[in-house]
């Protein structure tokens, strides 16, 4: 993911150069390209010229050995200005004109502003909607600079600064999948287990499965209404049954997290699963349809946690009258998914600071991490101590999650239960050598684990069951597609054995926890590293050494 070398940091600056362009009120005649104090300038025919001809005329190829394209890389520039995008023109204005969008596309007019310096994002938007409507030469680079109105100031030094960015990222990622690698096989090396002959967990339990139940509950004190999916095993526990609650991410579903509810509840747990509305399926659908100008609520970093604590209490209340008084309520876990995932810390006990999101999200250039879109938002909200800490939390499961910004290392490290991290090395949303590397040196748990799945890029499952959703991730990421149950099985049998052990006190389970195991069950192309605390501080290495130097040095607590 995100694999730039010097030479394609070129191909990308001459590409993203079809923003800069001087133009009559059709379409776009030249590019100026502004570095210090050079102005360079290139026909705009040029490049429609290689793109659709394969012509490379004087003034093209002066560019080309400039910045030292070789035929391979000249191929694939031209394949990036005519590739066409199936993106909805519609839905795509709809989510540009979202607090999210506007903030997107802040960030876009710092790389190309008007001339003067002003920011360019209004010029942008219009270009990329209007391409994206172009029902004849679609969504591509060169038909973005055919819709461009006005002149634009390519601001190259910003630009090299976010390729850098991305490129330290590229790196440090891979450094982190051969850490991962190394440290679990030297783990494996000190065992002797032989794991064909233990339960496989991936199957279902003997508890069996009720069918799902699905309640309405309502906060009177909040007046917030929403579903609670419940799944329940089909024989009980002979002593108290444990409870898991799953909080899901932006945009998603309790559906979505049906075959964990029913993995989880044939072990003997209770599984809880609300819809946090304002931030689920039906707000992106609301926003895509015009219903709704946002693209989640921001007062859903309040209502998230205080959903977990409602339905905690609601659990209580029902426990003798619709439970016989089996639950056990007093040590519960959660499991958090994305902005599911803050939620899930935030009852956990970490608490925000405003000064280290002012200070990220002040920086001219931001890290390349599309989750800053959702905790830069945070600072719209009043500056007050929020703490969403439940002591009946005792363990917690988060995977990709939204945090390190809007927690940061002061607000981290108030965690101190045992806690599980995953992390997908092709996830451009929440990038794990950013937000999960820092979470998993920051909390204080004596009991914590790196989870890493090679591959996974941000989603449990493919996105190809929502096109939009999929065509929006491939201008990201190379996505690659895997079957669609692998990262969901990972995820629920990771999710089962880490919650018999630190919430059911199972010890029977503890061999689960070890990488060996997750050797022995991962499929060859996308192997699974299970790390523990002992990996901190060589993964605290592997992030200082390609932060960039305006980021701050990562300390463990």
């Amino acid at each position: 993911m995100f694999n730039l070398t010097k030479n394609w940091k070129s191909i990308f600056l001459i590409s993203f150069s079809c923003f800069c362009c001087t133009l009559p009120i059709v379409a776009a005649e030249r590019i100026n390209i502004i570095w210090q104090s050079l102005r360079l300038t290139l026909e705009v025919s040029s490049l429609e010229q290689f793109a659709n001809e394969g012509i490379i005329n004087q003034e093209l190829e002066f560019y080309f050995q400039a910045v030292g394209l070789d035929d391979n890389q000249q191929e694939s520039l031209k394949e990036l200005l005519v590739t066409q995008y199936p993106i909805d023109g519609v839905q795509l204005s709809k989510f540009l004109n979202t607090p999210t969008g506007e903030i997107l596309l802040e960030r876009l007019g710092i790389l190309a502003s008007l001339p003067g310096g002003r920011n360019g994002k209004y010029l942008l938007r219009g270009a990329l909607v209007q391409a994206a409507l172009d029902s004849e030469k679609g969504f591509s680079l060169l038909n973005i600079l055919n819709h461009l109105s006005t002149n634009i100031q390519l601001n190259v030094e910003e630009i090299e600064k976010t390729l850098e960015y991305q490129q330290r990222l590229a790196l440090a990622t891979n450094s982190l999948i051969k850490n991962a690698s190394e440290i679990s096989q030297d783990n494996i090396s000190e065992l002797n287990i032989d794991y064909s002959k233990i339960s496989d967990i991936r199957k279902q339990g003997k508890y069996g499965v009720n069918s799902v139940k699905v309640i309405k509950l309502t906060d009177e004190k909040r007046q917030r209404s929403f579903d609670l999916h419940l799944y329940q095993p089909e024989n009980w526990k002979p002593e108290k049954t444990p409870v898991i609650i799953v909080s899901h991410g932006l945009g998603s579903h309790p559906n979505d997290f049906s075959m964990l509810g029913k993995q989880l509840a044939s072990y003997g747990f209770l599984v809880a699963i609300p819809q946090h509305i304002g931030s689920d399926q039906q707000q992106i659908e609301n926003m895509l349809n015009g219903y709704s100008r946002d693209l989640y609520d921001l007062q859903e970093f309040i209502n998230r946690p205080l959903d977990i604590t409602y339905i905690l209490d609601e659990l209580e209340r029902r426990n003798k009258r619709e439970f016989g008084n089996r639950l056990k309520l007093d040590k519960v876990g959660v499991i958090g998914h994305s902005f599911g995932g803050y939620t899930a810390l935030s009852v956990a006990g970490s608490t925000w600071d405003f000064q280290n999101i002012k200070n990220y999200c002040d920086r001219q250039i931001w890290e390349a991490n599309l989750s800053m879109l959702l905790q830069c938002q945070t600072l719209d909200l009043p500056r007050q101590d929020y703490n969403f800490r439940d002591s009946r939390v005792a363990a917690i499961a988060i995977i990709n999650p939204v945090n390190s910004v809007i927690f940061g290392s002061q607000g981290l490290s108030k965690i101190d239960i045992p806690i599980i991290i995953s992390a997908g090395t092709n996830d451009p949303a929440t990038p794990p050598i950013i937000e999960q590397i820092r979470t998993f040196a920051w909390v204080k748990s004596e009991d914590k684990y790196l989870f890493v799945m090679k591959g996974q890029a941000h989603f449990l499952t493919p996105p190809e069951k929502n096109n939009q959703i999929n065509n929006l991730i491939n201008l990201l990421v190379d996505f690659k597609q895997v079957d669609d149950d692998l990262f969901t099985t990972y995820n629920n049998t990771k999710s089962l054995a880490f919650f018999q052990f630190h919430l059911s006190e199972d010890k029977d389970y503890e061999i689960y926890l070890k990488p060996g195991y997750w050797q022995y069950i991962s499929d060859k192309n996308y192997p699974i590293y299970w790390l523990d605390k002992f990996a901190v501080n060589e993964l605290v290495d592997t992030y200082n050494r390609f932060k960039p130097l305006e980021i701050p040095t990562l300390y463990p607590n």
